[in-house]
């Protein structure tokens, strides 16, 4: 799809479907509005006040005109201080959608006079492509093309300084959601540890970016017992996974980051093994990893002035006669041991190795993402992430990068009192908790490979991937988290 933004003003606008937006509290539902109505000699004011159209949020009006216009799709809302980038970029998506859904060729957004500027055009354009999103690799019957061959921002006369830099990012950071939402989207047995990492190499030769990978021979030689122990009952070995991002001429005391992503490629629960309508989409479980994968998609970029590395511990956790049991006892590659109470709550053991290797490189600022815990969507529902952390400051940062960007966290305590959960009589910790507080039992498991890093951990359990279809956010992998890293990496350095 190509997107440009058109500056002529809205008597002159040719398009066949134009997307205004409208407020309830604004006088005539706003001045975009009022003046499209007056291009279109009043009808649309008539026309809403026969659908009792008020712009209130979800509200939409669709009226055929006669003229360069062929049709405006008005879109409520609601009230005008609660309308933001995020709603902006959702805006764009549904202009798309609607209309792929009339098969049009092209498609206007008219932008809303306060976001005529880089950011907003930046939002609508990546709102834009995310809307024409589809997986449809395995499809084979009544699969239309897609229609939509160019999308226009319309600015209603006034030119944006930066405009084209503002496309260039949304197509970055759109490519980089959209690399998540494939990784997620494909079967188990297409995206396996191996194939992980043989797209972690494509990214490293067309982004410029490192690339380690440890298949199972460097894992053992490393000590990293709790991956290979997840992934020791699969016939698909396990991989650790590392791309780094490096400044040039990064300087010797260049801040570290790592970016840490779940990457169980399948889960069946292992001995503790999955009932029937808990396994089917277990694909998602490597969500974190897809993750951090699509974010380095985007960081050459981005170019922070930090080292940034991309770690993915990836394994199947499976059943069979050499997978781990309920009652073993793994050390850790930092020394800890572990006695494992239940083989589903494999995630923490993998992410617990890479957190460690985190610091063996150097880390001093830490962020993990995964698919940890039912728990925390028990707790938070299905489209907000748990942000836990150890310190209140960085917390704040990914808090804000998150709600910057629309995508929903919520800040989470680490209960010390609850540690004492997790304690073995025969190791140094057991791999779970009792029942209540597993989300926050979970993350204490997480903090004891830290070691004195500024950490945080993001359970995305509930919105990496999506039941109800909504603008922008198909069934299936949404790439959670992408746009909160490089929002993060963006203004954290």
């Amino acid at each position: 799809m190509n997107i440009t933004v058109d500056t002529t003003t809205l008597a002159e606008l040719e398009t066949p479907l134009l997307s205004i937006i409208a407020f309830s509290d604004a006088d005539g539902l706003g001045t975009d509005f009022a003046a499209l109505n007056t291009v279109a000699g009043g009808r649309l004011t008539a026309i809403a006040a026969e659908e009792r159209f008020k712009g209130k949020a979800g509200q939409t009006l669709l009226v055929h005109l006669a003229g360069k216009i062929g049709r405006a799709l008005v879109i409520g809302a609601g009230k005008k201080g609660d309308f933001g980038l995020p709603s902006l970029r959702q805006i764009g998506a549904q202009t798309v959608e609607e209309a792929e859904k009339r098969r049009l060729a092209t498609g206007t957004l008219l932008i809303p006079e306060s976001f005529r500027h880089a950011a907003g055009l930046k939002v609508a354009a990546l709102g834009a492509r995310l809307g024409g999103y589809r997986y449809d690799v395995y499809l084979t019957v009544d699969v239309e093309p897609k229609s939509v061959e160019a999308f226009a921002l319309a600015t209603a006369g006034v030119k944006v300084d930066g405009a084209a830099a503002a496309l260039d990012a949304a197509g970055h950071e759109a490519a980089a959601v959209i690399l998540a939402r494939d990784l997620v989207n494909g079967p188990p047995a297409d995206v396996t540890p191996r194939s992980l990492a043989e797209t972690a190499e494509r990214l490293a030769r067309d982004e410029g970016l490192e690339i380690e990978v440890f298949d199972e021979v460097a894992l053992k030689s490393h000590g990293m017992n709790l991956l290979l122990a997840v992934g020791a009952a699969s016939a698909e070995p396990p991989r650790l996974i590392r791309l780094t991002w490096r400044p040039p001429n990064a300087a010797a005391d260049a801040p570290i980051i790592a970016l840490v992503g779940k990457g169980i490629t399948f889960d069946s629960g292992g001995y503790n093994i999955k009932p029937t309508g808990s396994m089917e989409d277990m694909k998602i479980d490597m969500a974190g990893g897809a993750a951090v994968l699509g974010a380095m998609r985007a960081i050459a970029h981005i170019r922070p002035n930090a080292i940034v590395h991309a770690l993915v511990p990836a394994a199947e956790n499976l059943v069979g006669g050499a997978g781990y049991k309920p009652g073993d006892v793994i050390r850790s590659f930092n020394g800890k041991t572990v006695e494992i109470m239940n083989t589903d709550a494999e995630g923490r053991l993998v992410l617990a190795d890479a957190l460690a290797w985190a610091l063996r490189l150097g880390a001093t600022r830490i962020i993990d993402l995964a698919t940890l815990t039912g728990a925390c969507m028990v707790a938070l529902g299905p489209n907000t992430a748990g942000l836990f952390s150890n310190d209140d400051d960085f917390r704040a940062k990914i808090h804000a990068a998150g709600t910057s960007v629309g995508e929903d966290l919520w800040p989470m305590p680490l209960t010390a009192k609850l540690r004492g959960m997790l304690k073995s009589p025969i190791a140094d910790m057991k791999n779970i908790g009792e029942r209540w507080g597993g989300a926050i039992t979970a993350a204490l498991f997480l903090k004891e490979f830290v070691g004195d890093a500024t950490w945080a951990h993001l359970d995305i359990a509930g919105p990496a991937s999506n039941d109800k279809p909504e603008p922008g956010l198909p069934r299936g992998g949404t790439g959670f988290g992408v746009l909160t890293l490089l929002e993060l990496l963006r203004s954290e350095v």
